[in-house]
């Protein structure tokens, strides 16, 4: 008899400590993220840190072995934990380290998803009836601003004879992820005697959508008037100028500072503001005849008088 209760003993105390199924509460992991939400960057990998803690309900000696998994995200970003595994012992606190990244550059600035992040434990003796409860959290996921823009004249070096409006097209495309309004001024001025205008000088344009296959893009015309003299003359002038094209994204931009979400409202190079120029070069040649135009509109005249009057007869 007392033999049979020295192996029912051994017995339960090897179920007690094998591999299997956990059914007893034996302890809990806890992971706690330090922020609940994360503002990720276009050409940066953003790092979160959690704390992770194993936590006996009753007692317990004996390590525990964890796995960090990534349960979901939004398709647009990569989520990746370090380390994925360890061994913790009862009381002790380590940390993971999740990295984010964006997937694709085509998601617009704003966009929302959620991560979730489950952290499981088990005894590293293992045992049908010992269960450690695991932790599972979720981090709020926003993809902030990224500001570029590019400009390109369609013809950038242009002739033209005195007295002349000589227009230059520019396309001004929107390279970032939010949309952006575009201040567009004379970096440098055209020479002395040309005069110009910037139709329009600010503009608005959308950022690229999923399965676009090219970037939106704006046109603005820069007209240029040659200069001429007071009296006969005759030009053989080139003269440059340039435009700047200044974009401001519409999108807030968050950053973490002292332990919280800052909405920042300065100009921020690449995130928030962008600058770019385009270079233009025109020429200027050919005699200016003051009264020029009024000589071929008297001759016009008068021949649409003789012909009215032959007409008549």
């Amino acid at each position: 008899m007392h033999k049979k209760s020295v192996i029912l003993a051994v017995v339960g105390v090897a179920l007690f400590l094998s591999q299997g199924v956990n059914a007893i509460p034996w302890g809990k992991i806890d992971a706690v993220p330090d922020s609940p939400a994360m503002y990720v960057q276009r050409y940066e990998v953003q790092q979160m840190q959690v704390s992770v803690k194993y936590t006996p309900y009753l007692f317990g000696y004996l390590p525990v072995y964890v796995e960090v998994s990534i349960e979901g995200s939004p398709e647009w970003l990569v989520v990746t934990a370090s380390p994925q595994t360890m061994v913790l012992a009862p009381g002790k606190q380590e940390y993971v380290t999740l990295a984010l990244g964006v997937r694709k550059h085509d998601i617009t600035a704003g966009d929302r998803g959620e991560v979730v992040v489950a952290v499981r434990g088990r005894l590293v003796t293992g045992g049908i009836f010992r269960q450690i409860d695991e932790a599972k959290f979720s981090i709020q996921v926003a993809y902030n601003p990224f500001t570029e823009i590019a400009v390109s004249a369609v013809q950038p070096i242009e002739r033209t004879a005195p007295d002349r409006e000589l227009p230059f097209i520019l396309h001004i495309y929107n390279y970032g992820n939010s949309p952006v309004v575009v201040d567009l001024t004379a970096e440098k001025e055209p020479g002395e005697g040309w005069k110009y205008i910037i139709n329009p000088s600010t503009v608005k344009i959308e950022p690229k959508q999923p399965g676009d296959e090219t970037y939106p893009y704006a046109t603005v015309t820069v007209t240029l008037t040659s200069p001429h003299g007071t009296v006969i003359s005759y030009h053989n002038d080139w003269t440059q100028f340039i435009i700047k094209a200044k974009a401001k994204s519409e999108a807030p931009y968050w950053e973490y500072q002292g332990g919280k979400w800052v909405r920042r409202t300065d100009d921020i190079d690449l995130v928030t503001s962008y600058e770019t120029y385009v270079y233009c070069m025109a020429k200027n040649k050919g005699f200016y005849v003051p009264g020029f135009d009024a000589i071929f509109l008297i001759a016009g005249l008068a021949i649409v008088g003789l012909l009215m009057a032959k007409k008549k007869k």
